[in-house]
């Protein structure tokens, strides 16, 4: 353990440095590019090298394919050290396990009865993280489990009749619950026709139940009929996260933890609250502003995917959105970031559409437009700038995610962490466990 949480300290310094020295990247909105002049932001080498370059040649230079650009010592080492510091985000193949699942689970008729009803991502995501939740559960002869944030009961309804366990799916929204439980009466519908009643009678069946949660004291004073028992957190938004986590620790009964972060941008980053958790990275300089967690939520392999394939003419919106910007903030400084309706940019768009579109809700005439022509011929240092920030975003997630683990491992907790989704199908892939031996 104290080997375990050294290299977990020394990672967090390491990425704390990388940071705080790009702090002047990570923290520019895109929408300021023209108002702050961002290019001139960047170092002359950079600008050198970069005045030029084609989005889709930056994209080969991400994902370290072959170019005949010379690119910056600078530049060079910061992808090195972003690449060495971040969590390979990479999914690893985890075999699915037939121990122990039901006859419902087991049946071939019904094997994909579990995701009727579910869009492509989540069917992906609930069948990957059921199958880690049910190993661990194993391992840590655990046959309960609580899910916060359970929507539509998709994971827990595989939990249950699929691997047998006993589940309770918290959520806040109750039009979400009665309709988790429409779908179980569904599912039960159609596993009667195959399997026989007495087996029906001994379904483990989901416990839905409606709570918004805001402390842990909260989650000690709910009652259900299980006692030890593990927690899922798939996706929990902002600080709820953080709230399982520390619920965890301070429950006896819950041995273990199988959590995937979300909406780091909505956590509060005061007091212990959301970030930082642990003790150590409190006594840091941890600061992370609001954009660079925003930007450690999107995702860089879809994103340079598009331009490895030059499919990034609907980038263009950065640009167009930009100077919509410099024109509203020269009209009146007080427009400054004001809410506009969000446009997707098509084929053949011209500006004048764009700023119909999204001022349709605002009246601004005599609005002077002539600096405008000249602002979009740079659309593509627009991607270009913005690429750079994206390329940190990594980093940023693993400072996050390396906080939640040295917080387990302050507590005595044995804690890893894996890749687990498609990082192009489900960003936020990392999944941390955390078990009491």
């Amino acid at each position: 353990m104290d080997k375990h949480r050294d290299a977990l300290k020394i990672s967090i310094e390491m990425s704390l440095k990388v940071i705080q020295h790009h702090r002047w990247l990570m923290d520019l909105y895109v929408v300021d590019f023209f108002t702050e002049n961002h290019w001139e932001l960047l170092p002359l080498a950079w600008r050198e090298c970069f005045c030029d370059i084609d989005p889709q040649t930056l994209g080969y230079i991400i994902r370290d394919l072959p170019t005949n650009h010379i690119l910056p010592l600078s530049f060079l080492a910061l992808m090195k050290v972003i690449k060495s510091l971040s969590f390979p985000r990479q999914s690893v193949n985890r075999v699915e396990s037939n121990e122990k699942q039901s006859v419902i689970g087991s049946h071939p008729k019904l094997k994909n009865l579990f995701l009727k009803h579910v869009k492509l991502k989540k069917r992906h995501e609930i069948s990957l993280m059921a199958n880690v939740v049910h190993s661990v559960a194993v391992e840590s002869c655990c046959d309960a489990v609580i899910d916060f944030g359970s929507g539509l009961g998709h994971l827990v309804r595989m939990l249950s009749y699929k691997y047998d366990l006993h589940t309770v799916g918290i959520e806040g929204q109750n039009q979400l619950t009665d309709e988790a439980r429409k779908l179980d009466s569904e599912l039960e519908y159609t596993a009667q026709k195959y399997v026989d009643a007495e087996t029906m009678r001994k379904l483990n069946r989901p416990i839905h139940c409606n709570k918004t949660l805001n402390s842990p004291s909260q989650l000690e004073k709910l009652s259900f009929s299980i006692s030890n028992h593990g927690l899922i957190g798939l996706h929990p938004c902002g600080d709820l996260g953080p709230l399982l986590l520390k619920y965890f620790v301070s429950c006896e009964r819950s041995k273990f933890i199988c959590l995937v972060g979300c909406c780091y941008m909505k956590l509060t980053c005061e007091n212990g609250i959301g970030y930082p958790m642990s003790k150590y990275l409190q006594s840091l300089d941890y600061t992370l502003s609001y954009p660079s967690r925003e930007i450690a939520c999107h995702a860089i392999e879809v994103y340079c995917e598009k331009l490895c394939k030059g499919d990034y003419n609907d980038l263009k919106v950065h640009a167009f959105r930009a100077a919509l910007e410099r024109i509203l903030v020269a009209h009146n400084p007080k427009l400054r970031h004001s809410p506009i309706r969000s446009v997707k940019h098509t084929e053949n768009m011209t500006f004048e559409n764009y700023c119909k579109i999204a001022l349709e809700r605002i009246s601004l005439p005599g609005m002077d437009t002539s600096q405008a022509e000249a602002d979009l011929s740079q659309w593509k240092r627009v991607i270009i700038v913005y690429t750079l920030r994206l390329l940190l975003a990594p980093l940023v997630e693993t400072l996050i995610l390396l906080d939640r683990l040295y917080y387990l491992t302050e507590h005595g907790i044995y804690c890893e962490i894996h890749p687990v989704f498609d990082p192009r199908v489900s960003p936020r892939n990392h999944v941390i466990i955390g078990r009491k031996i």
